[in-house]
């Protein structure tokens, strides 16, 4: 039973935290089902293959034991691949990358232990025994539960998190360096183990001092360039984000100057009207002056901008792009309230900028019944954003072609390659912990972004309204 115990214990701490960082870096939109069901039923796979471990051991007891439990954990190792393959729809690439940094904690663990039990088994009185059928001893177990504790929060902090926001922000053709640098990082951290292990074990190191502090400096040197390569990736993403953003907030900068400029134009022109006019008046050609200042009502209502929102940015771009698709032939229809929002205006400016930019430009495509629907609101707290317009078609991933309903950002293509302007309103959304989901009716010629941007009822300001947006916002 004491056999039994350690195995099944023995490889839940060594396997589980492996079964975990393959999937932890994803985020809520990356799995065919929610995170949470997909850890829960994680947990209940690595239970009952811990279950099944020592009783496979010890039918193998008179055989090679070591073989045996290698190779039990060899289909341990498949079967979560096979897993994250089918629950996790994202690219290739970066499903590899994750499996590199549980590559190299599994690699460390492993070394890490053989190390401490040099050190610290005789100190301690650990046994480092093997029992008939056992393939943990006593000292074994023990430290893999230490190493466990010790190695998985730094993996955590300076590996695993920044790997999640670069997997959130970063395209696919962007990580080919990244990729690049890693396995060949990782490759030689493995290489300078591994021959540290057989020289230092070769001169007689027996308690491992000096692979220790070799394998401290290797270690931390690793994790480093991990942390600077991740952290580097994203705040180049990041800077090009905010020029981008920039660059939108010129445009409307531009736009506001322009509309200026054609207010004085009006103020100049109505002065002629009037002269015009009182002309006619003064002659009694009271039929031509109705028709002469119907024309002018008409071009006048075209001229002046409509006050769609409380919330400036928010009303500017909405106004910028309104103007755009009119000048287009496109139909525009928006319902806008909101008033002061705990936003930054650059977040706004990507969100519904790259939005509305894809909306112009799809309904560009269209032979006829361009239009575009707009509805902004706040929804039990969160910035609510729903846009419509008709479109052609679209370019999806073969991982998404018979997804049903709305998909993540990585599910359209634009030129074969996801699409700049969905990842960054992704991002965005994911920033302020909302999210961001896109689908195109192929019946309707439609395709509609929804996104939602949470606010904290201490930060939300006063100023906006209440949207009543379809109950499936409140889902």
């Amino acid at each position: 039973m004491s056999a039994y115990l350690r195995n099944a214990a023995g490889f839940l701490v060594q396997v589980f935290p492996c079964v975990l960082m393959v999937f932890l870096p994803f985020s809520e939109g990356a799995f065919r089902f929610r995170k949470k069901t997909v850890f829960a039923a994680l947990a209940g796979l690595a239970l009952a293959l811990a279950a099944l471990f020592p009783a496979l051991m010890r039918a193998a007891a008179d055989r090679d034991l070591a073989l045996g439990a290698n190779l039990y954990m060899l289909a341990a190792i498949l079967l979560t691949l096979a897993a994250e393959s089918w629950l996790v729809r994202e690219a290739a690439i970066k499903k590899v990358l994750v499996l590199f940094a549980v590559f190299f904690y599994g690699a460390s663990q492993y070394w890490l232990v053989n190390i401490l039990i040099g050190v610290l088994a005789e100190p301690l009185g650990l046994s480092t025994e093997l029992e008939s059928g056992a393939v943990y001893s006593p000292c074994g177990l023990v430290m893999y539960a230490v190493t466990a504790v010790l190695l998985f929060p730094i993996m955590d902090r300076f590996v695993l998190r920044p790997l999640r926001e670069y997997l959130q922000e970063i395209e696919m053709e962007q990580m080919r360096q990244e990729f690049f640098i890693l396995v060949v990082s990782t490759a030689v951290f493995l290489a300078l183990l591994m021959g540290a292990d057989m020289t230092f074990y070769r001169v007689g190191y027996r308690r491992y001092v000096q692979e220790m502090l070799l394998f401290v400096v290797v270690l931390l040197d690793q994790v480093l360039i991990y942390w600077l390569v991740f952290r580097e990736s994203v705040r180049r993403k990041r800077d090009s984000d905010y020029q981008r953003a920039m660059e939108m907030q010129q445009l409307q900068y531009e736009r506001i100057v322009s509309d200026m400029e054609s207010t004085r134009r009006m103020r100049h022109d109505m002065r002629h009207h009037y002269n015009a006019l009182n002309e006619m008046l003064q002659k009694g050609k009271l039929e031509e002056m109705k028709g002469y200042l119907a024309q002018v009502l008409d071009a006048t209502g075209r001229r002046l901008n409509e006050v769609y929102c409380k919330n400036m940015v928010v009303n500017g771009l909405l106004q910028y792009y309104a103007g755009l698709a009119r000048e287009e032939g496109i139909r525009c229809v928006i319902q806008a309230e909101c008033g002061e929002l705990s936003i930054e205006p650059a977040d706004l400016t990507v969100l519904f900028g790259n939005a509305l930019e894809n909306a112009v430009n799809a309904c560009r495509k269209c032979p006829d019944d361009k239009w575009i629907r707009v509805q902004v609101g706040t929804v039990q707290g969160s910035l609510a954003v729903e846009i419509a317009n008709a479109c052609q078609g679209v370019r999806l991933d073969r991982r998404y072609q018979t997804a049903d309903g709305f998909s993540p950002a990585e599910a359209f293509l634009s030129d074969g390659k996801v699409g700049y302007g969905l990842r960054s309103i992704a991002h965005t959304a994911q920033k302020y912990g909302g999210s961001a989901m896109f689908r195109f009716n192929g019946e309707t010629k439609t395709f509609t972004a929804r996104m939602r941007l949470n606010m904290p009822a201490s930060m939300e300001k006063s100023g906006g309204g209440v949207l009543d947006l379809p109950p499936r916002w409140n889902e």
